[in-house]
């Protein structure tokens, strides 16, 4: 089969409130005159990334409370044969990994027979943040990987670090894949363009670069509740906890209701707290996804427990 004819393939990666779905998005829109396929792959039971996606596209597929680069391997080629044999089979595949993912063992998927027959991988392209990333580096053995396998790095959010951090931040990544192109962003952007420019390598596994084999120690809270929130208070204390703990919370994202059913969407990087009306989002109940080490669900309670507001109506009941 022709390379023309095949699916083309997009992989984006980063650690975890890098920015890749808003870099989705962007690309999305770019590629707007053809049609395009999502997968989104979410560690956690539930996928919030899948209801920011606003792009151009024609389906989403969601692979959740797995990574797809390790167990969740055997879902990602069932999803892979259910795009192939679809009617409207679509010209390119977009898949945005969950936080932790190795890129490099996902773009293995691609070199298999049967996949190799029918996709092709034109780039991974792996976003870091510029606030956050010296930090996570050494830590965190998979924010390296993600780089390693990276045809592409846009490190986003640049605007926001000295120049002198900008520096550094380069020659990390040189150091560990001198064969990478590197973007710079300040608002998840990346030029159609830069994805046309012929890959200068073979894309490197990790496992060839990395001795350790164990499993990444990060861990997934889902927290749910039917109570409401004073969003007020919701921030003060999540922006306190992360503060005092920003060792062992990476992330928290998800829905939560107030005192008059009103939805907003919680997010955080680092140490920044976002929480913004979704008008637009259906949600039944708060649901937040917590993803750091060592996390237990009293931990979502403690940080929480404060800025609840009880439903009278369930009390009754």
């Amino acid at each position: 089969m022709k390379d023309s004819k095949k699916i083309n393939v997009y992989i984006i990666s980063g650690f975890l409130g890098s920015g890749k779905t808003t870099l989705l998005n962007d690309l999305l829109r770019q590629f707007n005159a053809e049609k395009n396929v999502v997968i989104e792959n979410e560690f956690g039971k539930i996928n919030i990334d899948s209801t920011l996606i606003n792009g151009s596209f024609d389906s989403v597929y969601e692979l959740t409370n797995g990574c797809i680069c390790c167990s969740m391997n055997n879902r990602l080629l069932e999803t892979l044969t259910r795009i192939v044999t679809g009617e409207n089979r679509p010209d390119n595949l977009f898949i945005e990994t969950t936080g932790i993912a190795d890129a490099g063992e996902i773009a293995a998927t691609f070199t298999s027979l049967f996949v190799a027959e029918e996709f092709c991988l034109k780039k991974i392209v792996t976003v870091v943040d510029a606030e956050n990333i010296l930090f996570y580096k050494d830590s965190n053995t998979e924010v390296q990987k993600q780089i390693v396998a990276a045809d592409m790095v846009v490190i986003n959010k640049y605007g926001l670090v000295e120049k002198e951090i900008l520096t550094e931040i380069k020659g990390f990544i040189q150091a560990i894949n001198p064969y990478t192109n590197i973007s710079l962003s300040n608002e998840g952007s990346l030029e159609r363009l830069n994805l046309t420019v012929e890959n200068s390598r073979t894309t490197v596994i990790p496992a060839r670069v990395y001795n350790s084999e164990s499993a990444h120690k990060i861990k997934t809270v889902l927290y749910e509740t039917d109570d409401f929130f004073d969003i007020q208070k919701l921030k003060y204390e999540i922006f306190r906890n992360l503060y005092l703990y920003y060792h062992q919370i990476y992330r928290i994202k998800g829905y939560v209701l107030n005192l008059d059913n009103e939805a907003f969407l919680v997010q955080t990087t680092g140490k920044t707290v976002v929480i913004t009306p979704a008008e637009k989002q259906l949600v039944s109940k708060s649901q937040l996804v917590f993803i750091g080490k060592q996390l237990e669900l009293k931990t979502a309670e403690r940080i929480t427990k404060s800025a609840l507001i009880k439903n009278k109506h369930l009390q009754l009941l």
